[in-house]
């Protein structure tokens, strides 16, 4: 979806974006001009195109209207408007802000951002150009990532790496091809050296962030010397406050904004996913599980978004603050295949629960996707596998393959089970 007047000015490059995804996906893209000067009119398109021609994604190109909406203390860009066209939205205080809706959020399509300016009325007709300049080198293989994987987070989040191997974010670089900066190793002069050596298909980025930068342990990461940088990242999770809210950085006038910067920079990066509020990007194994299955970017965004308004629906930091507030900044066509190294820990099945009345859940791609280097740890019970059986102590058990040799390990409730080669512990 592109205005007119944009349109006019890059419909050579719209037209080639368009040759390039469809010669390397499944899919056809409909280019949608018009003139639509507010987001009701542009929520009425969207619900169109769904109704009569089932589209599964909307691409905004340029500075189109964008519903707000208030979520922690800011009137913030609000995707979910778009998405779920079927949520009756509401102004709860009459200030003309959106501060409520009516209904459970059923995401129909997954929206994506192409904009290269935070004013709301402005186009960057330079940096979009520029942008996709990238994409047509990217699909033409003038432009290749290095097949690397980069995690950086402070003290403040000691299980951000974790959670990230857990969640399967490192399948898709050899184990020598992944750098993790965790801790007081997050460093500005880390995170510039790890830059300045490689580019990298997939960036976390687990640190307290705003829309103007990111705090490492020293000093900030900020918004303009990630532009500005040669080699940059394909994807990039942003997970931190308000990185992705261009409006709030309009409205203050700080300058560059910090997630648009890992997409509209000088750089290869072309897509990032991030927050607009308080809070930060979490749901990522969705991301990871989908790609690894062959989804484009794009659609593995959607089930981590709707996981995301499903959790934020009941008001998670303020009164009226329903909305999750993650958005996806540039193109969603984008691929990840996970790299084929040696698996010697394979995992064929794993319930967990009350075995003696056969209350019991099957866990077992969740902790197939939790393996890591050939080992599983598991603290258990574990938030993810839920209480089939409440106020019952409860059994894991995990029936797996180790270098061929086939093995089944049990334990209890407060104890941890980790199965690595040849060690086993309680």
């Amino acid at each position: 979806m592109v205005s007119h007047s944009l349109y006019r000015e890059l419909k050579p490059d719209i037209q080639q974006y368009k040759v390039d995804v469809e010669a390397r996906f499944s899919v056809q893209l409909h280019v949608v001009e018009g003139a639509w000067d507010n987001p009701a009119k542009m929520r009425a398109t969207i619900k169109e195109l769904y109704d009569k021609e089932k589209i599964s994604g909307v691409i905004l190109v340029g500075a189109m209207p964008m519903h707000r909406f208030f979520m922690h203390e800011h009137a913030n860009p609000n995707p979910l408007y778009y998405e779920d066209f079927d949520l009756e939205f509401v102004d709860k205080n009459n200030d003309g802000v959106d501060d409520a809706y009516n209904g459970k959020p059923q995401l129909k399509v997954w929206v994506a951002n192409i904009r290269a300016c935070e004013k709301a009325s402005e186009d960057d007709i330079p940096g979009l150009r520029r942008f996709f300049t990238k994409t047509h080198d990217y699909y033409t293989g003038k432009a290749v990532p290095e097949l690397r994987t980069l995690l950086f987070t402070t003290g403040d989040y000691p299980v951000v790496g974790d959670e990230f191997r857990r969640n399967g974010g490192t399948r898709f670089s050899a184990p020598g091809d992944i750098t993790m900066l965790e801790g007081k190793a997050c460093t500005l002069k880390a995170v510039r050296k790890a830059f300045k050596k490689h580019s990298y298909t997939l960036t976390y980025v687990g640190v307290h962030s705003d829309e103007t930068g990111h705090g490492m342990e020293d000093e900030d990461l900020l918004s303009q010397e990630i532009a500005d940088m040669t080699t940059g990242s394909l994807i990039t999770i942003n997970h931190g406050c308000f990185a992705g809210n261009w409006a709030k950085n309009d409205d203050e006038k700080s300058g560059l904004n910090c997630a648009m910067s890992w997409v509209f920079g000088k750089h290869m990066g072309q897509a990032v996913i991030a927050q607009v509020r308080s809070g930060g990007v979490g749901f990522d194994n969705l991301i990871y599980a989908r790609l690894r299955a062959g989804d484009y970017l794009g659609k593995a965004y959607l089930p981590c978004k709707q996981a995301h308004e499903i959790e934020a629906s009941p008001g998670d930091h303020t009164p009226g603050d329903i909305v999750s507030g993650i958005l996806f900044i540039g193109n969603p066509f984008l691929e990840l295949k996970p790299v084929k190294t040696k698996i010697s820990l394979v995992i064929n099945n794993a319930v967990y629960g009350d075995f003696s009345n056969n209350a019991v859940t099957n866990v077992t791609q969740l902790l197939a996707d939790w393996v890591y280097d050939n080992t599983l740890t598991v603290d258990v019970p574990h938030d993810d596998f839920g209480d089939p059986a409440n106020g019952i102590v409860k059994q894991l058990k995990v029936d797996y393959t180790f270098d061929d040799k086939e093995k089944s390990k049990t334990v209890n409730d407060g104890e941890t089970l980790k199965i690595s080669k040849g060690w086993f512990s309680k």
